[in-house]
């Protein structure tokens, strides 16, 4: 696939959800009698509760009334990523406990992997029946519909080179303006919420003035809910990837019809997994 087909399919797949992301969230409620309920996993790559606590938070806050939200958190692996290393340790993590959680309840709408370039995904996708979601994927078509340009926000210098190779393989290098990061890693910025906020405020305003972008991402789990509490201090839309993803998620769980799946998986002999992990692959 063209850098270019990738940007139209983006493009297309996104414009009916994002229509329905921008009703406030009183016609949302009026909108959720008589739809059907949905019930969506969302899985915390990262083996921190606190880091989970924190994107449920802004979950719940964010999600139609009546759909019902599951959370599970990495079984093992790092408290936070910031590394190529502890990014590919996550994704074997967040795999995990999809599989653990299938193993005994899979009766879910959707899902989604709640970090923010985090791998993991197309696996993911392999075992579920049922949509899983990219924070970066979801966040990035939304921007995309906002505006020719887009800048990413986020914790960590380390990030900011991950997520342009994220972003090069989706084929969105000429789309984005830049990507940034703020000198404080997620779990700095969740004990340290009033310094975040100002650094977040002014690099997203440096990113319109100095790089020309019409829209903003703030990603990571560690910065859910912040774009709310800065959207006056910046001349541009914020786009929260959490809330974003939400939506997307209730959205795709309500209106695309999965078909049932019937392909088994091959036998490959392992050592090391999870019973649940070590049974789907089996």
């Amino acid at each position: 696939m063209t850098d270019k087909s990738r940007r139209n399919f983006l493009t297309r797949s996104s414009a009916v959800m994002f229509s329905a992301m921008l009703l406030p969230k009183s016609a949302m409620a009026e909108q959720a009698e008589g739809q059907k309920s949905v019930r969506i996993l969302v899985v915390n790559p990262n083996s921190s509760q606190e880091f989970t606590d924190v994107i449920m938070r802004e979950v719940r806050r964010v999600g139609s009334p009546g759909a019902e939200f599951v959370e599970a958190t990495a079984f093992f692996g790092p408290r936070y990523i910031g590394t190529r290393t502890t990014a590919a340790i996550a994704g074997h993590a967040a795999v995990d406990a999809l599989a653990r959680i299938l193993s005994d309840d899979p009766n879910f709408d959707a899902a989604i992997l709640a970090g923010f370039g985090a791998q993991g995904v197309p696996a993911m996708r392999e075992l579920a029946p049922f949509p899983v979601l990219d924070m970066l994927e979801a966040s990035v078509s939304a921007a995309m519909l906002l505006g020719n340009r887009f800048s990413v926000l986020t914790g960590g210098e380390r990030w900011v080179p991950m997520l342009k190779e994220r972003l090069d393989n989706l084929g969105l290098s000429s789309r984005t303006a830049s990507v940034r990061s703020i000198p404080l890693t997620g779990a700095e910025i969740v004990k340290d919420q009033d310094r975040a906020l100002t650094l977040l405020a002014d690099l997203s305003e440096a990113c319109v003035r100095e790089d020309g972008a019409d829209c903003v991402i703030l990603g990571g789990a560690a910065v859910a809910g912040i774009p709310r509490k800065i959207a006056d201090r910046v001349s541009v839309p914020l786009i929260d990837n959490v809330a974003m993803t939400v939506a997307s998620a209730e959205m795709l769980a309500r209106v695309v019809a999965v078909p049932k799946r019937s392909d088994d998986f091959p036998s490959i002999d392992s050592t090391g997994l999870s019973d649940e992990l070590g049974t789907v692959i089996k």
